[in-house]
């Protein structure tokens, strides 16, 4: 008897929200919305995630100093952080960057607003960075 009595009083609870609840096209609408969102900040992750593989393949060397910094999220225990930049490129002035990328959280260490980094930079677009972590200094 407690079951059916349970049973009953879950829908009754489902009728209350229903009543509250924005319609249905509505809460689709909103679905479909942040879906297309995620889509796009997706695309534009693997974009810069591109970028940043073609800097660290054949990218020139320079060095940058961490300005800022910020846990985004994890990828398989490592932290995905973003950093913000000032790269200093030999004979031209110092510019700019931002640059999203795992980290190991051993390395975190000494990872630090201020450090000094080894950073390689695609020459065909210079906001294509890829932070060497291993040399945080």
């Amino acid at each position: 008897m407690g079951f059916f009595k349970s049973l009953r009083e879950l829908k009754q609870i489902s009728k209350e929200i229903e009543k509250t609840a924005p319609p249905v096209g509505q809460r689709l609408a909103e679905a479909q919305t942040k879906m297309a969102n995620a889509s796009q900040m997706m695309a534009a992750q693997t974009h810069a995630a591109n970028a940043a593989m073609v800097a660290a393949a054949s990218g020139v060397d320079m060095t940058a100093t961490i300005t800022g910094m910020r846990q985004v999220g994890t990828v398989n225990f490592d932290l995905m952080m973003e950093f913000d930049l000032t790269v200093m490129p030999s004979g031209l002035p110092p510019y700019p960057a931002t640059v999203r990328q795992t980290i190991n959280q051993m390395q975190m260490v000494q990872v630090r607003t201020g450090a000094s980094v080894h950073v390689k930079v695609d020459p065909n677009n210079p906001s294509a960075v890829w932070l060497d972590a291993m040399t945080i200094r």
